[in-house]
């Protein structure tokens, strides 16, 4: 279920009063056409009826915290034109008795609740004070439900609407960040500070993060082109990453295209002694040991990596150190493994002109 569907549930559940056109016109000073329905939380009724209340006279605040209610949990509902009319007709009034209902709630933890009430307030009261209020309770939420992000979203776009207000970026940057778009992130983060967003800890370090995953990227992007030059990048990471199995064997990766391979290795088995399930740091173990000679060393690493993805590239490279080391049974054996699995590959095709002679 949606976070919409679920917020016009809560509403399904309000209790509805009948009011009198005319009634309207002298509590609220709005004239209305025809009789509405007004909504009450049913659990001011429950209180009414603990403190052992009549209900010969229902509180005016009642129907004021059900439409702020009604407002903020279904944008579509039938009366919701009325009731803003009559919400912004006593804005004054509302809005104060409604801020201290949503601060009751915060208090008590009812988060959601008081989202509810907030996003019916923004629409009678959009300003920076109330749209601050309204992202950190979402991220209170969205930390505990994560289905909530989509919600906290259009709150953060609705906001990025009054001007000169720069905030939601800063949300914005943080959602981003926690779902892998970088790109996005950085946007954010930098329209956030750009426009005189405070500079502060958290700021500064999402800004950080994010500065390395950029490099990182693009040493990735260049290093078949400049080896170098992502070599120096990988190894400026390294000094905040230590702990990074990925980042060890990209720099692996890298010095073994330098065809520097004693690096390569030691590089690549810092990479498995942090993660042994990373097949690719086998692969590239054997080519290198491969590379030095040690075609025993290479075909075991190899044999590893094959038995996991069963990769033709890597079956095509035991074949290799197979017949490099003299081992023609073997070197046919997985050949013919190499023609079930792909027997229109480019190198598959060269080594038959070898091994089936």
């Amino acid at each position: 279920m949606s976070i919409q569907q679920e917020f016009k549930d809560k509403v399904s559940k309000l209790i509805f009063l009948e009011l009198k056109k005319e009634s309207i016109d002298s509590i609220f000073n709005v004239k209305v056409r025809e009789n509405i329905y007004a909504p009450i939380r049913s659990k001011r009724l429950i209180d009414k009826v603990k403190a052992g209340s009549k209900f010969e006279n229902i509180p005016l605040s009642f129907f004021v915290e059900g439409m702020f209610y009604v407002l903020g949990g279904d944008e579509n509902f039938k009366y919701n034109d009325i009731y803003s009319e009559l919400m912004n007709k006593n804005s004054e009034m509302t809005t104060q008795y409604i801020k201290e209902i949503i601060y009751d709630e915060v208090k008590e933890n009812n988060y959601e609740e008081a989202y509810i009430l907030l996003k019916g307030l923004i629409t009678i009261e959009p300003n920076e004070e109330n749209y601050e209020k309204i992202m950190m309770i979402s991220e209170a939420i969205r930390e505990k439900k994560a289905e909530f992000q989509e919600e906290e979203l259009k709150v953060i776009d609705r906001a990025k609407n009054l001007e000169g207000y720069i905030k939601p970026y800063f949300y914005e940057a943080i959602i981003k960040n926690e779902n892998k778009d970088y790109e996005g992130a950085w946007l954010a983060i930098n329209t956030y500070i750009q426009n005189g967003g405070e500079e502060n800890e958290t700021t500064k370090a999402l800004k950080h993060s994010l500065q390395d995953i950029k490099n990182y990227e693009k040493a990735k992007e260049v290093m078949s082109q400049d080896p170098k030059e992502a070599l120096k990048i990988f190894i400026k990471l390294l000094d905040e990453f230590q702990d990074d199995a990925v980042l060890l064997y990209y720099i692996g990766v890298t010095y073994r295209m330098l065809a520097n391979y004693e690096k390569a290795i030691y590089y690549l088995n810092e990479s498995m002694a942090l993660d042994s399930n990373v097949v690719e740091v086998f692969n590239e173990l054997g080519i290198n040991y491969a590379a030095l000679g040690d075609m025993d060393n290479a075909i075991n690493y190899l044999r590893k990596a094959f038995d996991v993805t069963k990769s033709i590239e890597i079956c095509t490279n035991l074949i290799i150190c197979y017949m490099n080391k003299g081992d023609l049974t073997q070197a046919k054996l997985h050949y013919e493994i190499a023609k079930k699995l792909n027997p229109e590959d480019e190198i598959v095709l060269k080594l038959g002109n070898s091994l089936e002679k």
